[in-house]
């Protein structure tokens, strides 16, 4: 791995008592309800927040400081994060001591960055300060250049929720036109996001605008075609339409919950590769999908953690029947406190082959390719070419 999110050290936080996990191009975390795959993702969206000098407002939306402390202040009064990146040259740190404070809020008890020459190296750690409310990283960046790295990669970091879908949801209403420049972690600026890739000039992002169609058609075959367009005075709102397969326009609220969420699956993975994070982790991916649509996230998925690192949360073996034993890592629960456990191959083998056979297996996944039965149909020769990746022959 040359460029990669390496390590992830959560304590304190909801059910991660103290866990560490090593992420790889392809990682999917599974467990029960309850287990804490969910806390580890919030708290991956926790930190770009942080970047941005949103804490405060992600604690509140949390429901207070005492809502995301393992057990409550009572018991654990800190919060403590630490991400390490694997780039050329080296070995960069992020870190962050959140403490408990009056109002319900976390203060910041200390906020570091470090660097160290080769991979193998541990940083050597510089203090951004202690005592304030929001992060002092994108400050600090301007006259150092190790923050600057570590606010580069915390900007990488993208969680997707695309869970809700009813009929007033963020994903069935219409966007901003300018709501453009990416696509937001719960969809509620598909439409627009999806309209700015269909305009546009640019080859890739052409490629990605009939990628993404091609893929949703293999989805859901009653979609011909993807249509956003502009509604409202001055053009100020876009509206996700789609034709049928007898060339009819429907509106987004005539799409089926798992259609619209495997559309706005799709959108996140096969977007143009200048706009992919570094690092995209999804929560139950596999929520009101039929099984062939999960494998063909699945395939997609494999595909573009050639580009970037993915991580799922799933508590469905029939998704995880896609993926190899080493990419998968368990949650468990023990007295209150989530544990990761990477398996051993053999026994997890035994495992998923009682759901072999199904009717994944019998869609012809094959799992001896690590680009899937279609890995380039998926995202496209093209895709790949982009940045000189070729699948194998």
């Amino acid at each position: 791995m040359t460029e990669a999110l390496e390590r992830i050290h959560i304590a304190g936080f909801g059910s991660l008592a103290d866990v560490t996990l090593h992420p790889g191009r392809l990682t999917v975390l599974i467990g029960a309800n309850g287990s804490g795959k969910s806390n580890l993702l919030r708290a991956l969206r926790m930190v770009p927040l942080m970047r941005t000098g949103s804490l405060q407002r992600f604690v509140g939306e949390s429901g207070g400081a005492s809502s995301l402390l393992h057990y409550g202040p009572k018991r654990t009064q800190v919060i403590e994060i630490e991400l390490d990146f694997v780039l050329k040259g080296g070995r960069n740190r992020y870190a962050a001591r959140l403490g408990f404070a009056a109002g319900d809020r976390l203060l910041y008890l200390d906020e570091s960055v470090g660097h160290g020459r080769g991979s193998s190296v541990e940083p050597r750690m510089s203090s951004l300060g202690a005592g304030h409310w929001e992060s002092r990283l994108q400050d600090a960046g301007a006259d150092d250049a190790t923050a600057k790295t570590v606010n580069h990669w915390l900007s990488q970091l993208t969680f997707f929720h695309f869970h809700d879908t009813s009929m007033t949801s963020a994903l069935r209403t219409r966007a901003r036109a300018e709501d453009d420049r990416g696509l937001r972690s719960d969809g509620s600026n598909l439409a627009a996001y999806l309209a700015r890739l269909e305009g546009s000039v640019e080859d890739a992002d052409q490629k990605a605008w009939r990628r993404i169609n091609r893929i949703v058609s293999r989805v859901a075959p009653c979609v011909k075609a993807l249509s956003p367009i502009p509604t409202g005075n001055g053009s100020a709102a876009v509206r996700l339409d789609w034709i049928d397969d007898q060339d009819q326009r429907f509106g987004v609220h005539q799409l089926s919950d798992g259609t619209l969420r495997a559309i706005a699956l799709i959108t996140a993975l096969a977007q143009p590769t200048s706009r992919l994070p570094r690092f995209i982790s999804i929560d139950e991916p596999e929520l009101g999908l039929h099984p062939a649509a999960v494998r063909i996230i699945a395939e997609l998925a494999r595909s573009v953690s050639r580009l970037t690192q993915v991580l799922f949360a799933t508590q469905s073996t029939a998704f995880l029947d896609h993926f190899e034993p080493d990419e998968v890592v368990v949650v468990e629960r023990e007295e209150g406190r989530s544990r990761l456990v990477r398996p051993d191959p053999s026994s997890l083998q035994g495992w998923l082959g009682r759901d072999r056979g199904g009717p994944a297996e019998r869609a012809g996944t094959d799992r001896g390719d690590p680009w899937g039965s279609g890995g380039e149909r998926v995202m496209g020769r093209e895709h790949h070419q982009a940045r000189g990746i070729h699948p194998a022959r």
